[in-house]
């Protein structure tokens, strides 16, 4: 899992930061998301509202946006990266 903009979503670094989880193999996206919440609390938060993404935020599997997929529902298996993606501005 990489995280882009940790510092955007209150993480104490400007770096990526990417976390590897062994985890059993029909887990979901939702899943991991509880998962880093616990490490990081407050950080589902300011993604997630009422179970859906907020507006400009993303979360992709392997470089798709899980809105093309099954949301929070897909399902991951060995080797899928998962990427959170902050708002972009410019």
């Amino acid at each position: 899992m990489k995280i882009f903009g940790p510092k955007y979503f209150g993480l104490d670094t400007y770096d990526v930061v990417t976390v590897v989880f062994n985890v059993r193999e029909d887990v979901t996206v939702g899943e991991v998301m509880d998962m880093l919440d616990s490490m990081y609390p407050g950080l589902k938060s300011k993604l997630l509202r009422d179970g859906r993404i907020i507006p400009m935020h993303d979360i992709w599997v392997n470089g798709r946006s899980i809105d093309f997929l099954h949301g929070l529902a897909t399902v991951l298996k060995d080797g899928d990266v998962v990427q959170i993606i902050p708002p972009f501005g410019g």
